[in-house]
């Protein structure tokens, strides 16, 4: 009975963290920067026409006339959420344009997650650094923000019970602050 009722619950939680619709992977043959330059490096080619799904930190946002076009410094994303992975470095920067306006204050240094074809290459510059941006014709996307959790380290927890046994009623170690990334709705 007990695994029976493990195995409902692992069912219903793993339900809850489901790739939003749009995002999911079937059909993606390019899932990352790195993956891209590898891929441009075996055929010395510009790789093109592929479905892409890259995430990472919007740096810019720019309102054109019936599009969004955001420069975004790409974070792998992770397989199953499709949320960029704020665990890993950075993997350089490309070009999203987004079918529709969205405000550029709303954008600014949130988080994106865009599926859509690699239509090309871009020129432009960092600084006084040249630089080439992919760029992803967006078909879906979905913004995510930071917010703040707090957690109890175990090592504390368990330095916490120990003390209880003894009879020190009052004293609970300090909850510590992690970041995580939601989706915005």
């Amino acid at each position: 009975m007990k695994v029976v009722c493990c195995a409902l619950v692992t069912l219903v939680l793993t339900g809850c963290i489901l790739t939003p619709t749009g995002l999911e992977k079937e059909d993606v043959s390019l899932f990352s920067l790195q993956q891209l330059a590898a891929q441009n490096q075996a055929c010395q080619c510009k790789t093109t026409q592929q479905m892409a799904r890259w995430g990472g930190k919007i740096l810019s946002a720019t309102a054109l006339a019936d599009k969004m076009k955001l420069e975004i410094l790409s974070m792998p994303v992770l397989p199953i959420t499709a949320q960029p992975n704020l665990q890993v470095k950075p993997d350089g920067r490309f070009i999203a344009y987004l079918p529709q306006f969205i405000d550029p204050e709303i954008l600014k240094d949130q988080y994106i997650t865009v599926k859509g074809i690699l239509t090309g290459y871009q020129q432009g510059k960092i600084d006084l650094h040249d630089y080439e941006y992919p760029m992803v014709q967006g078909q879906h996307y979905q913004l995510w923000h930071l917010v703040a959790e707090e957690y109890y380290d175990a090592d504390e927890m368990a330095d916490w019970r120990k003390e209880r046994a003894k009879g020190f009623l009052f004293w609970k170690p300090d909850p510590k602050v992690r970041f995580k990334l939601a989706k915005y709705e």
